[in-house]
């Protein structure tokens, strides 16, 4: 059994959109980043809850650009 399941709960790009407070085409943008953490199976694209928490941490007091 995982120890802790909220590290692999699965956002999507309407997550992003709720999360961040951005519109749907910068969050498609930032999924399709080189420089995010997402994850594409077929054609959708997700990223692990714990991926958007420590990239968050690692991009604080920068500017990104999508």
């Amino acid at each position: 059994m995982l120890e802790n399941q909220d590290d692999f709960k699965v956002l999507y790009t309407k997550d992003l959109m709720d999360i961040l407070g951005i519109g749907r085409d910068k969050a498609y943008a930032l999924m399709k980043s080189r420089s995010f953490p997402s994850t594409r199976i077929g054609r959708t694209y997700f990223v692990t809850a714990e991926n958007l928490k420590t990239w968050m941490k690692n991009i604080a007091g920068k500017t990104i650009t999508v």
